[in-house]
């Protein structure tokens, strides 16, 4: 097989995952601006590796503004409920002062098992 046959292989496994994830969270939320990505963490790292057999994911909520508190922390809460391992993000907004180009979205990033 191929390298790039398994490249594209596991980027339309996880882009299948992202999307069902990505509709859940819209129709949860009632929101069309949440946008969800994940991937896995090469598959050759040593047997003690924590994140050996993790994947990771990130949500984007495409916003102008911070969440409502309640909100992000329920987003959270599902995410943890579906048994995601949240590891980070931020619920604000940020605009790059250097040229105005650079957006900081609230997001949510997680590890979940493969």
């Amino acid at each position: 097989m191929k390298l790039s046959s398994i490249i594209l292989e596991n980027y339309e496994h996880f882009r299948k995952l992202a999307d069902k994830l990505e509709n859940e969270l819209r129709d949860t939320y009632n929101r069309d601006d949440i946008h969800v990505s994940m991937g896995a963490y090469a598959g050759d790292r040593a047997a003690n590796d924590p994140l050996r057999d993790k994947g990771f994911g990130k949500i984007v909520i495409h916003i102008t503004d911070e969440l409502p508190d309640s909100e992000y922390r329920n987003m959270k809460n599902t995410l943890t409920a579906k048994g995601f391992e949240i590891t980070g993000g931020a619920n604000f907004y940020d605009l790059d002062d250097i040229g105005g180009k650079a957006h900081k979205y609230p997001s949510i990033k997680f590890h979940f098992d493969i």
